[in-house]
């Protein structure tokens, strides 16, 4: 998971810099040092504490100390002027408050409902195989997806997950007719059920994933993990059946 990637490495640099002897220089801004993972960090708990209400205060503090080390800290290295380097203070500081986060992150993880699949099961669920049979823009929107369900961002991993699964359905349909489909979801389904060769499981997936499509054009619609976890399933199933025909 990205986000547990990047406190991490923060955690690690603020340890060698300010708690490890002898300390150990750590850049603070550039390209992949302190300052921006800790942006890039920051931007998933925002997004993240939509949902849990219980990151939120994770979030605000993250937010504290990017202000305060940009502002703080140099770009680059100017003698007698601004520092360069993570200093002891602000490292040891940074290293305690860091590993509470990640602790605070990985509770929020473990409560009861949150979160049913897991990086390991999406490996067994998303096998090479399986991944490796699907067209590039298929297998990057999928990923997308699924990278937001890990993330406990439900709403747009299910969104993306359903485009992946109404441009799977255009070019099945275009495989059996010999044309591009150019009218809706539901007009599609239609000629699907009429056509024999289609079997009955892909016309069961789609029924579901219509149902979840129409409720996601509501501009007040969210889903929940559970739902965009089942979606997930559904359209892994779906792009199976489609595969095996």
């Amino acid at each position: 998971m990205q986000l547990m990637l990047d406190l991490s490495y923060v955690f690690e640099s603020c340890r060698r810099a300010g708690v490890v002897m002898p300390y150990q220089q750590v850049q603070v801004k550039g390209d992949n040092f302190v300052l921006p993972i800790l942006q890039r960090a920051h931007q998933i708990v925002l997004q993240l504490s939509v949902n849990i209400a219980s990151l939120t205060p994770t979030g605000h503090a993250i937010g504290q100390w990017i202000a305060y080390l940009d502002k703080k800290y140099s770009e680059r290295q100017i003698f007698f002027g601004a520092p360069f380097h993570l200093d002891v203070a602000d490292a040891t500081k940074l290293h305690h408050e860091s590993q509470g986060w990640i602790l605070e992150i990985l509770k929020a993880y473990s409560e009861s409902g949150t979160v049913t699949i897991t990086e390991e099961g999406v490996g067994k669920l998303l096998l090479p195989d399986f991944m490796g049979k699907l067209d590039s823009l298929t297998r990057d929107d999928l990923s997308d997806g699924v990278s937001c369900i890990l993330h406990l961002i439900p709403t747009p991993g299910a969104m993306i997950l359903l485009r992946v699964a109404e441009n799977a359905v255009r070019k099945y349909s275009e495989k059996l007719t010999g044309k591009v489909p150019d009218s809706s979801w539901g007009d599609i389904l239609n000629e699907l059920e009429k056509n024999l060769r289609v079997k009955k499981s892909v016309v069961g997936y789609l029924h579901y994933l219509k149902d979840m499509r129409n409720e996601a054009q509501h501009p007040d619609k969210r889903f929940t993990q559970e739902e965009a976890e089942r979606v997930l399933i559904q359209v892994k199933g779906l792009l199976e059946d489609l595969e095996s025909q």
